[in-house]
C-alpha cells in the first residue's frame, strides 16, 4: 500500500445527514446538528467577494489587500501541546449542493479550457463571470459547508487528523466589525473525490494571480460542515444605571445641569477623562462656570488638528 493510501485510510470520518453529523472522535462517535450560515454573514461574505472583483477588474495592485471574507482563522486542536491552539488564516470557499457540483465542475473546467493560451490578465473576465455563476446564486450552494485546501501538512492537518473538529474565526473592517465563529466538524477528502476537485479549480482559477502564493499541488481538501455559529459582532451596550458611574458635582468648578447632562451622554469609560479636559480649559480662560457653551467651546478646541490650531494662533 502506497504512502498516501496509507494516510488516506487514517482519515477522519464523518457521515452527513440533512440535519446532522456523525463523526468518530478519539473519545467515541459524537452527533451534531447541522447548520446553514444566516444570512447576514452570507451578505458579508458575498460584499467582499463583489469588491475583491472589481478591484481585480479595476486593474488595481492586490497586494496588500486582505480580503476577510476568504481568509478566516482557523483554530485547531492537540491537547498534547503545550499551546493546544493552532491558529492560521486559510482561504475558505463554498461548495455546490451535490446535485449541481458536477454541472458547475464541467462549467469550471470548460472555463479552464476556452482561456487556455490566454495571458492571464487577459482572461480574467472570463474566469469572473463564470465563478460569479457560482458564488452568487444562492439556490446552488450548500451553506451547510465551507471548504479549503490543505498545502502544507502541518499542524493544521495533523490536528485534524486527531481531532475533525475546528472552529472558524471570520473578522471584518470597520466601521461594523463584523464578527462570526463557526464552529465545525471537519472532513478530510483526497484528490480523487470529486468535491475536491471542484475545490481545486475554485483555487486554480485565480492561481496566478498577484494576491496568491502559486503552489504545485493540493493533496486534500476540507469540509467545514457547520454546527454552530456564534455572531460576535460588537455592539454598544446598553447602560445600566447601577452600573455606571456618572459625574456629578464636585470640586470648585460649578457646572450647569445642561453641561454635566452632555457628558453624562458619553460612554462611561472617558466621562472623566472629558471632564478634567474641559475643567482644564475652563480654568486656563478664567472661566468659574461650566455651561453647555463652554463646554461645547471645549470640546471643539480639544478636538481640534494640533497643526490647524497653530495656524489660527500665528497667522
Amino acid at each position: 500500500m502506497s504512502a498516501l493510501l496509507k494516510m488516506e485510510s487514517r482519515l477522519p470520518q464523518i457521515g452527513i445527514e440533512p440535519e446532522a453529523m456523525a463523526l468518530d472522535l478519539p473519545n467515541g462517535p459524537k452527533r451534531l446538528p447541522l447548520q446553514v450560515l444566516p444570512e447576514n454573514l452570507i451578505d458579508w461574505m458575498d460584499d467582499g467577494r463583489r469588491g475583491m472583483y472589481e478591484r481585480l477588474q479595476g486593474n488595481h495592485d492586490s497586494n496588500g489587500m486582505f480580503f476577510s471574507q476568504h481568509l478566516p482563522v482557523l483554530v485547531t486542536h492537540n491537547p498534547d501541546s503545550v499551546f493546544p491552539f493552532n491558529c492560521g488564516n486559510k482561504g475558505v470557499g463554498f461548495l455546490p449542493k451535490a446535485e449541481y457540483l458536477e454541472e458547475y465542475t464541467e462549467l469550471y473546467l470548460e472555463t479552464m479550457e476556452q482561456t487556455r493560451g490566454l495571458a492571464w490578465a487577459e482572461s480574467l473576465e472570463k474566469r469572473l463571470e463564470t465563478v460569479s455563476k457560482f458564488n452568487f446564486n444562492r439556490e446552488v450552494i450548500d451553506y451547510r459547508c465551507l471548504t479549503s485546501l490543505e498545502i502544507f501538512e502541518k499542524r493544521t492537518f495533523s490536528n485534524l487528523c486527531r481531532m475533525p473538529m475546528a472552529s472558524l474565526h471570520y473578522t471584518g473592517h470597520c466601521p461594523s466589525y463584523v464578527s462570526f465563529q463557526l464552529n465545525c466538524g471537519v472532513e478530510i477528502v483526497g484528490q480523487e473525490d470529486p468535491r475536491h476537485t471542484f475545490i481545486m479549480l475554485s483555487r486554480t482559477m485565480f492561481e496566478y494571480d498577484s494576491f496568491h502564493i502559486t503552489q504545485p499541488q493540493f493533496p486534500y481538501a476540507y469540509l467545514f460542515w457547520i454546527s454552530e455559529v456564534q455572531d460576535k459582532t460588537p455592539h454598544r451596550v446598553e447602560e445600566q444605571p447601577d452600573k455606571v458611574q456618572y459625574l456629578r458635582q464636585t470640586g470648585d468648578m460649578q457646572w450647569d445641569s445642561e453641561a454635566i447632562e452632555s457628558i453624562n451622554r458619553a460612554p462611561g469609560m472617558i466621562r472623566q477623562y472629558i471632564r478634567e479636559q474641559v475643567e482644564k480649559y475652563a480654568r486656563e480662560r478664567g472661566f468659574q462656570n461650566i455651561s453647555l457653551d463652554v463646554l461645547q467651546e471645549a470640546k471643539s478646541n480639544l478636538n481640534e488638528c494640533p497643526v490647524t490650531k497653530a495656524a489660527k494662533n500665528n497667522p
